[in-house]
Order: structure tokens, then C-alpha cells, then sequence
């Protein structure tokens, strides 16, 4: 199970543990020692070192008689959750998120397929516009797997998506894929963001995963006056001449 490179026995298992508690693979508790010792193979005083080293790092903290429980607030430390945008607006007020609906629905051809679920899969549609000093800049639709989102009931105008479901469930997305392409306004658009049909838009598609590669959330995002500044840097592989880029957002 283990490779043999230097690092001692028990901060090996420490970092599996770890991880484990960061892919939420264990929500509230570990199992008991003898279970990890039986599962790794390991003598249980190994265990009680891992376990010691996440102590006193203050992820999890134990109970007498009851066992090892995760700190969630220790936890939360170690994210930082994605914007619900990426993108830089006109005037540098802040942008504020406002709820328009929540509501239970079921995935139809489109957001199944993006989603990777079966058609008629129940999930969560929240709808929401951007504003920044009370002007409507985005407009934006996510969809929430249910399987994980099951019981959300509300999501309030302050804080991140993300950051919200994370505090209500322990778990949001830890990675996502976007896709950035310039649209033109349609007479729908228009009434939604409150411009002119023909009006230059951005239209953002996110699917965001967790570490199991689940899909988490889908969303079709429309800003206006918005602008992305990209970096791109190529580099030519020797071996076949074919040329790498690597994009990131400035």
C-alpha cells in the first residue's frame, strides 16, 4: 500500500486520512482505531500517531468514550471556494448575487447530458440575477444534484453559492470546468438584463465536480459589460514538435 520514500509510517496514513476528510469520504467522524489499524494493516499505536498529528493540527479533536470527530470550523480553512464569476466588470463596485427562485425540478435531454445523469434525475434549479450598485449585469441558472443537495431550502443574497453549500452540507465543488463564448442579446436576454437586443454578451457554461468526479452543479451564466483577461503560455514539445498552452486567467 505504501511506497518507500522516507516519509515515517504514520504521516503517510496521517495524509490519507486527510485527504479522506477533504474529499469528504468521512462527514463527521473517523472510524475507530482498530478498524483503521485492520484496514492499513499497521499496528494500532501507528494509528494513534496519525491520528495524534491531526490533533494537534486541530482538524479533528477527540471525545472520551464517543471517539475522533472532524472540526468543521478547522475544516472550512482549507477551502477557498470558487467565485460565482470570473469574469471583471466595467466599474469596480462589488457584484451581488440575488435570488430569484429555488425550486425542485428534473434534469431534461440538455442538463442530463451536461450532467451525466439519467433524463428525469431530480435536482435543484436556482435562478439568480448579478447586480452591482442595484444595476442587473448577469443573469444566471444552476442546476444542484439533488443526490447531494437533496434538502437545500433556501440560499440567501450574501456569500458565494459555494461557500453557502458548503457551511448547510460540508461539501461543494472542488474543481470545475468553464466555457466562455461572446453571444449576441436576444429579445429574451433583453428583458432578463435589461439592455438592448444585439447588445455584446458573455455567456459562461460551468460544470463544477467533486473529488470523486461527480458532477455537483451546472450553469449557464449571460454578463453584460464584463471583460476576461487571459495569459497563455506555449511552450513547444521537443519530442514531437507539437505545441502545449496553458491558459490562466488574469
Amino acid at each position: 500500500m505504501f511506497e518507500s520514500d522516507g516519509l515515517p509510517l504514520y504521516l503517510k496514513i496521517k495524509n490519507i486520512i486527510l485527504q479522506r476528510i477533504l474529499s469528504c469520504t468521512y462527514t463527521d467522524r473517523l472510524p475507530g482505531e482498530l478498524i483503521l489499524a485492520d484496514e492499513f494493516n499497521v499496528a494500532r499505536g501507528t494509528i494513534k500517531q496519525a491520528i495524534d498529528s491531526l490533533v494537534s493540527g486541530g482538524m479533528v479533536y477527540r471525545e472520551q468514550g464517543k471517539g475522533t470527530f472532524i472540526n468543521r470550523d478547522a475544516l472550512l480553512k482549507h477551502y477557498t471556494d470558487l467565485p460565482d464569476v470570473l469574469v471583471a466588470f466595467g466599474t469596480p463596485q462589488p457584484v451581488q448575487a440575488e435570488v430569484i427562485s429555488l425550486l425542485a425540478t428534473m434534469a431534461d435531454h440538455d442538463v442530463a447530458r451536461q450532467m451525466g445523469l439519467e433524463v428525469g434525475s431530480q435536482l435543484m434549479r436556482l435562478e439568480r440575477r448579478m447586480l452591482q450598485s442595484d444595476r442587473i449585469v448577469g443573469h444566471s441558472l444552476s442546476w444542484l444534484n439533488s443526490r447531494f443537495y437533496n434538502d437545500l431550502s433556501h440560499i440567501d443574497d450574501e456569500g458565494t453559492l459555494y461557500s453557502q453549500l458548503r457551511e448547510a452540507f460540508g461539501y461543494s465543488p472542488t474543481h470545475a470546468r468553464e466555457n466562455f463564448a461572446p453571444v449576441v442579446c436576444d429579445p429574451r436576454l433583453a428583458r432578463l438584463l435589461g439592455c438592448e437586443p444585439g447588445e455584446a454578451l458573455f455567456k459562461i457554461e460551468r460544470i463544477a465536480r467533486n473529488p470523486d468526479d461527480v458532477v455537483l452543479e451546472y450553469s449557464i451564466t449571460y454578463v453584460k459589460n464584463a471583460t476576461l483577461s487571459l495569459e497563455i503560455a506555449a511552450n513547444q514539445n521537443a519530442a514531437d514538435a507539437h505545441w502545449n498552452c496553458k491558459i490562466v486567467a488574469r
